[in-house]
């Protein structure tokens, strides 16, 4: 739980949660400045901009404008969706984040499926796990022995996947822990980052698992640079539409903050 004083500081930033059948968190940074007519028109473009070929190319990183009103903005779907669910995604995010922060240079939205975030403030290349989101399944595996010794292995194997040539940020895998039980593992960084910072965000990301995702049947850990995701049931795609729906359900998951 956390405490008082993270409890505030997070009332401070003003975040959002909202579980639907496509879990996300959204922040609007009230510490950071206000937007002026000027930058908000850019922010419209740069949001045009990351839009357009994002939904195209799955990813994007960009700025918009000159000076103190130049906005930088990032947009990435997650690696294994298909271009036309990236698109829907990206266009959700994109109209959602100016309701929940009309007025700040620092927002940030997430869904399953794709992030969206933008700032006056250089943040590309930068590793950011300057807070997270933690969803964790309220139920516990069996088998703690055989479960962790399966998802470290995994996480290993994935994580290098996704800091390899060619991967664009992205690992996924899948191990068998009993002939009827097999777990299935996503790791996917924002393509902005070197490989180093890239395993640097997966490796401060997986070490959730041990502490708040302990034992845990699911776990999904949400931050700016990178993301980690691993169930007992398969939730990557190829993937048919009913396992897709079923895979973002929230009905056994809670939520709490995390700060490294």
């Amino acid at each position: 739980m956390a405490s008082v004083q993270h409890y505030l500081f997070l009332l401070a930033l003003c975040i959002i949660y909202v579980e639907s059948a496509d879990p996300s968190a959204q922040l609007c940074n009230e510490n950071s400045n206000k937007t002026t007519t000027e930058i908000t028109k850019n922010i419209n473009s740069l949001l045009s901009k990351l839009v357009d070929t994002t939904s195209k190319s799955g990813y994007s990183a960009t700025s918009f404008g000159t000076g103190q009103a130049q906005v930088f903005g990032l947009a990435q779907c997650r690696g294994d969706v298909s271009t036309e669910d990236c698109s829907s995604c990206i266009q959700e995010a994109s109209q959602e984040i100016l309701k929940i922060c009309p007025n700040r240079v620092d927002a940030r939205i997430w869904y399953e499926y794709c992030i969206l975030r933008y700032n006056t403030q250089n943040f590309i290349g930068q590793l950011d796990t300057g807070y997270g989101i933690i969803y964790y399944n309220v139920e516990n595996v069996t088998d703690p022995e055989t479960f962790n010794e399966g998802l470290g292995a995994l996480m290993y194997r994935i994580n290098m996947l996704a800091t390899g040539p060619g991967s664009k940020g992205v690992g996924k895998g899948e191990t068998k822990l009993t002939p009827f039980v097999t777990l299935y593992a996503l790791s996917q960084c924002t393509q902005d980052l070197s490989p180093l910072l890239c395993r640097q965000c997966l490796a401060i990301a997986v070490e959730n698992f041990g502490t708040i995702c302990e034992n845990r049947k699911g776990c999904r850990v949400i931050y700016s640079s990178c993301y980690v995701r691993y169930e007992l049931y398969p939730f990557f795609f190829p993937l048919d539409k009913k396992l897709a729906l079923e895979s973002s359900s929230m009905t056994n998951y809670r939520w709490v903050t995390s700060k490294p």
